[in-house]
Order: structure tokens, then C-alpha cells, then sequence
């Protein structure tokens, strides 16, 4: 088989392994999250193995039993406070419900319709259902296997990465195998950069912003503080979503431990978000994030869109660095017909 014609056919094979995996996509979950999780703790693998000589298997083990550890001390610190602020958000739900459904009467007729539509969602979104035993067992038992394939996925992806990536260089032919390798790193450390310092600017929004808003004493702080935080990885609009609804909380829900109007705790809310966002754009971002994607802001907010078009929370997730790894093939091709070009 001559080198074009082969290069032909590992073209279409990948064409055709692309729409089969898309179609496939519901059943790819777990192992997209087994590979995020790869690249987000592999560091921590390599440092076990390399520098303090421990089989791969073993290190990992020991990352699985500290993540358990750790889940059942937040467990046991907030699951309490969670319960309270669920139940309390619930109550707050209805009244908000009831008092809105009184004041519909006070609406103009061609407007009605629209808010009891949205007033009758809302209340859907908030109510909480209790299926039948029959009914909830194949959904558990679905989430229950996905979460076994999701730890095994995890570890051989921990335990076999770099191998599986040495197997894939062996598909290049010869005369590429060291640009392919320069360029499968380049993609790695895009990953694996970005998802990493999301889950650290996850882990330090919602650290601030619990501190602030209890200090504040709004209700709700913590449920606030960890959507806030997760709201991140939704760039752009994530953080505004976040931070109209912590002030709209805060202006219906009030403060407890200053005595100030609900419109003043709104703006201060607003405020500490907003102080928040700068010092993130400003000091963080530059440091931890650093120039990983080199994406211009309007291609990241339409990769994100996209991709939750396209794989909902997945897409949502992993837009940012998929658009990054693109980038850099793309970079990488225009350089090759550059070259060929210029001579």
C-alpha cells in the first residue's frame, strides 16, 4: 500500500469512527468523563510512579481512596446545611408561586397566557416527584453501570494512557511519527491545562463566594456559592447567570446578619461577584489558565453553544478545549502548506 493511498484510508476509517461514535454519543458519557478525569489527575499519577516509585495501579488506588475520603468529609461537614437550604429554597419556590399568581389578575389579558406557561414550569421544576419503585429501578440501574464503566474507564485510561497513545503513533507513518508526537503533546497539555484549571477555578469560586455570602449572611450561601461556581465553566454567560440569580436571592430572601434593605444586599451581592470576576480575569486566569486555548472570546462563546447543541453538558464542558485542539491542527496544517509553499 503506497504512503498516499494509505493515508487515504486511515482518512476515511477516522471519518467514519467519528460518525459512528457521534451517533453513538449517549452511550460515550462515562468514558468522556473517564478521560476528563484522566487528564485532570494524571500529573498526580506520574509524580506517585516517578518520584516516589509506586506501581501506577497502586497510585491510583490511593487517588481513588482520597477522593472517597474527602467526598464523605464534605458529606458529613455540608449535607446537613444542604438539606436545610433545599427545604428552605423549596418554601421560598411556593410563596414566590403563590404571591406571582396573585398578582397575574393585575396583568394585561394578551400577557396571562405567557405567565402562567412560565409560572406552571417553574413549579414543575420545583416540585418534587416520588415514582413508583418499578419506575425508578431501570434509571437506577442504568446510573449504577454507568458508574462502574466510568472507574474502570478511569483507571486503564490513568494505567494505559500513554500507551494507547505510543499504539496510535503506530498508524503514523515513519516520516511523521515525531511531528504526530509533537502534536499529540500539544493537544495533551491543552487538555489536560484547561480541564485542571477549571476544577481549581471551580473549587476557588465557590470557596470566595461561600465565605462572602455567609459573612453576608444570605440565605442559601452555599447552594449559591457551588452553582456559582460551576457556572464557570460556562464562559461569559455563566457568570452573569450566576450573579443575577444570587442577587435576585438575595434581594427576595434578604440578609440575616446585617441590617440593611433587600435592594442594598442585591448590589452588594452584585458588587462581590463583580470584584470576584476582575480579580479572576486579572490574576488568575493569566496564572493558572495562563494562554492555553488562545481563543478570541466570540469563538469560545460559540463553541460552547455549539457544543451543547450538539452533547448537552458533555458539549458544554469540552467546548473550550476541543475548539483549542482544533486551533492547533489547524495551526499545524497551514504551517505544513506554508512550508511545502516555500519551496
Amino acid at each position: 500500500m503506497t504512503l498516499r493511498l494509505r493515508s487515504v484510508f486511515l482518512i476515511v476509517v477516522g471519518l467514519l469512527l467519528l460518525w459512528f461514535l457521534y451517533l453513538e454519543r449517549a452511550v460515550l458519557t462515562p468514558f468522556i468523563l473517564a478521560a476528563v478525569f484522566a487528564y485532570i489527575f494524571n500529573p498526580v499519577v506520574n509524580f506517585f510512579s516517578h518520584h516516589l516509585r509506586l506501581p501506577r495501579a497502586l497510585s491510583i488506588l490511593i487517588i481513588y481512596l482520597a477522593i472517597i475520603l474527602v467526598v464523605a468529609m464534605a458529606g458529613v461537614a455540608f449535607s446537613s446545611r444542604v438539606v436545610q437550604e433545599s427545604g428552605e429554597l423549596k418554601k421560598e419556590a411556593t410563596m414566590i408561586t403563590k404571591t406571582a399568581r396573585n398578582e397575574i389578575n393585575t396583568l394585561p389579558d394578551w400577557l396571562k397566557p405567557a405567565i402562567n406557561d412560565t409560572l406552571e414550569s417553574f413549579e414543575n421544576g420545583t416540585v418534587i416527584s416520588y415514582p413508583s419503585v418499578l419506575s425508578f429501578l431501570p434509571t437506577a440501574f442504568s446510573r449504577i453501570l454507568s458508574f462502574i464503566i466510568f472507574i474502570f474507564a478511569a483507571f486503564y485510561f490513568l494505567k494505559e494512557g500513554r500507551k494507547m497513545f505510543d499504539k496510535m503513533l503506530n498508524f503514523v507513518p515513519n516520516a511523521y511519527k515525531i511531528e504526530a508526537d509533537i502534536l499529540i503533546r500539544k493537544i495533551n497539555s491543552v487538555l489536560g491545562g484547561y480541564l485542571r484549571g477549571q476544577i481549581f477555578l471551580v473549587f476557588l469560586v465557590s470557596l470566595t463566594l461561600f465565605i462572602c455570602l455567609t459573612i453576608l449572611g444570605v440565605k442559601f450561601a452555599l447552594i449559591l456559592a457551588v452553582f456559582s461556581g460551576f457556572a464557570e465553566i460556562v464562559p461569559i454567560i455563566g457568570p452573569i447567570v450566576a450573579a443575577s440569580v444570587a442577587a435576585l436571592a438575595a434581594y427576595v430572601g434578604g440578609a440575616s446578619n446585617f441590617n440593611l434593605s433587600p435592594l442594598q444586599i442585591a448590589l452588594i451581592v452584585v458588587a462581590i461577584y463583580t470584584v470576584v470576576r476582575q480579580l479572576q480575569d486579572y490574576l488568575v486566569n493569566p496564572l493558572i489558565m495562563g494562554r492555553i486555548t488562545k481563543l478570541h472570546p466570540l469563538i469560545i462563546l460559540f463553541a460552547v453553544i455549539s457544543g451543547e447543541h450538539i452533547a448537552g453538558i458533555i458539549g458544554l464542558i469540552l467546548a473550550v478545549p476541543i475548539a483549542g485542539v482544533i486551533k492547533i491542527i489547524f495551526e499545524y496544517s497551514l504551517d505544513k502548506v506554508n512550508a511545502k509553499d516555500s519551496h
